[in-house]
């Protein structure tokens, strides 16, 4: 959604929880005229590549003869690759059949270390080398998955070191590939022998493959199917807002799992769940000089239980961390002050102190929680562009930012470079510390190519009314030439025959909407939204819908 109004605090404490919308829950913003117009759009979410892993070395070679260890295999890189899987041992030195006049046996191989761990897979032995020349090094284990055994020792004939497999291209947590099986003792040693064949993700691995567009998440192609929840408490669920008496996850646990256990129970996988959309909670702390100190007290505790919830009832969680929301000026609202955002973001040593303070940490905690698997995904922001003044350099439209909002708001923008410069520090802050993916929720693919050269691992784009009436959901991503990652519709009305801000979405069914994105290549869709009770973006009526749908195409709709 384009704007967000925060309820005032009595209103809150009496009537409802503290998320209603800024202006309408849909939002209008901005002209529709000409060849796309500016319009409210909506949320996102996505999810992260991690890098395939540190290449490994080749292996140190064999003493006694020529042998050469085998090369060291590329990490991978593809657009859901993930860290590495567990390391594979490089190859303890064996006996491999009587050595001649080669010279005593020579060193097996220094075991590599196949990129950071992840979850695919068990570790492999790299296999045993042959004695009787110089034995060659079984090369490092190559990330990405289980990694396969570098063979078994054989008789006779040149003993093949192997070269490392390279970790899955494009897929999360691919098997390495095989080592090459080695033949035990010639005089000279062997020479180095070329090994396995690149790993990736087995067809085995997966049972129930989406046909067309998915996110593929631990070698699992699925159609990234769910909702955004996207708040209970806005800006409160990760930190809470003691100010306001509201609670994060970990002190109302029962309330979110119940609102989850009903996403759950209608066919939800995916929650898009919002952390920090303004300031004004308790979850990001800022010195005396607005630079960015550390998490609240129960950050931590709340991301943990979050993902509990997730896991007991098997479902899986995207994380949004910021919004244009909260880069508005500092204001006050009921004896709170929200500080602005774009004042860390376009500042070098506190956007550093951002990542280094809170960032991070989040990031971490997720990755050492028993339960990180439940994340499938990091959104760094939501519809940065209304925050964005100016164009890209990349032949997108021109961007139209908001420009005021409830209690005298003030839009503090920021150029294009500055925000590209704060999402792709902040990607490559998540890929460091996170096995999970990361996209960015844009508001409409107007601005198709903002967010190609920021790392992501899927494009995200949000998908009103305003949005279908210049760039139809009909066209595929390559019609719209985003066809280089897969790409996700993370917002889109519920209930899209009530959405009037737009002409394209007039009658249509949720149903067939999501068909329509099925059928044109789209990778998954989250409908806005659980915690919305207007008419287009009813949860309440529209989930028996959603359910529905599920149901029909259960075999891909679920990581």
């Amino acid at each position: 959604m384009k704007t967000l109004l925060r309820l005032s605090f009595a209103i809150a404490l009496v009537a409802a929880p503290a998320c209603a919308t800024d202006g309408s829950a849909n939002g209008s913003g901005g002209s529709t005229s000409g060849s796309g117009g500016s319009g409210s759009g909506g949320k996102s979410t996505g999810g992260n590549s991690g890098n395939g892993g540190t290449s490994g070395s080749g292996g140190a070679t064999g003493s006694g003869g020529g042998a050469t260890g085998g090369t060291s295999g590329n990490g991978g890189s593809g657009e859901n690759a993930a860290s590495g899987g567990n390391t594979g041992s490089g190859g303890n030195g064996g006996t491999g059949g009587a050595g001649s006049d080669g010279g005593s046996g020579g060193n097996g191989g220094t075991g590599g270390s196949g990129g950071s761990s992840g979850n695919s897979g068990s570790t492999g032995n790299g296999g045993t080398s042959a004695n009787g020349g110089s034995s060659a090094s079984g090369g490092i284990g190559g990330n990405g998955g289980s990694s396969a055994s570098g063979g078994a020792t054989g008789s006779g004939g040149k003993s093949t070191g192997g070269v490392s497999g390279g970790g899955a291209a494009g897929n999360v947590g691919g098997g390495t590939g095989s080592g090459g099986s080695g033949s035990g003792g010639t005089a000279t040693g062997g020479s180095g022998g070329t090994g396995g064949s690149t790993g990736a993700c087995s067809t085995s691995e997966d049972a129930c493959p989406a046909t067309k567009g998915g996110v593929t998440v631990n070698c699992k192609k699925r159609f990234m199917y769910g909702v955004n929840y996207a708040w209970s408490s806005f800006a409160g669920d990760f930190g809470g807002i003691p100010s306001w008496s509201q609670k994060g996850v970990a002190a109302d646990k029962a309330a979110r799992a119940t609102d989850l256990t009903d996403m759950k129970n209608n066919g939800v996988d995916v929650v898009r769940w919002w952390m920090f959309p303004d300031l004004g909670g308790d979850g990001i702390h800022l010195d005396s000089s607005k630079t960015p100190s550390g998490i609240g007290s129960t950050v931590v505790d709340d991301l943990n239980a979050a993902l509990d919830i997730a896991a007991q009832l098997d479902i899986h969680i995207k994380l949004t961390l910021f919004s244009f929301d909260s880069f508005w000026n500092d204001f006050t609202d009921s004896g709170i002050t929200f500080p602005s955002l774009q004042p860390i973001a376009i500042d070098a040593t506190k956007r550093a102190a951002l990542i280094k303070n809170v960032v991070i940490p989040i990031a971490q905690a997720v990755e050492a929680s028993p339960n990180k698997d439940r994340m499938v995904a990091w959104d760094v922001i939501n519809e940065p562009e209304w925050s964005i003044t100016g164009s890209d350099p990349y032949g997108d439209q021109a961007f139209d930012p908001s420009t005021g909002g409830s209690n005298n708001k003030t839009m503090a923008t920021v150029t294009f470079a500055q925000m590209e410069t704060f999402v792709k520090d902040i990607v490559t802050a998540l890929h460091g510390a996170s096995s999970a993916q990361v996209t960015v929720g844009s508001a409409a693919v107007k601005w198709a190519k903002a967010w190609s050269q920021v790392g992501l691992d899927f494009y995200d784009f949000h998908w009103y009314g305003w949005v279908d009436q210049y760039f139809p959901h009909t066209k595929t991503p390559t019609d719209y030439k985003v066809d280089d990652k897969p790409v996700v519709v993370g917002e889109f009305p519920l209930n899209p025959s009530s959405d009037t801000t737009g002409q394209s979405f007039g009658g249509i069914t949720y149903g067939k909407l999501v068909d329509d994105f099925l059928a044109a290549g789209y990778a998954g869709t989250q409908g806005w939204a659980f915690s919305d009770t207007s008419a287009a973006f009813s949860w309440a009526n529209a989930k028996s819908n959603v359910k529905s749908w599920a149901s029909a195409h259960t075999c891909y709709t679920h990581y």
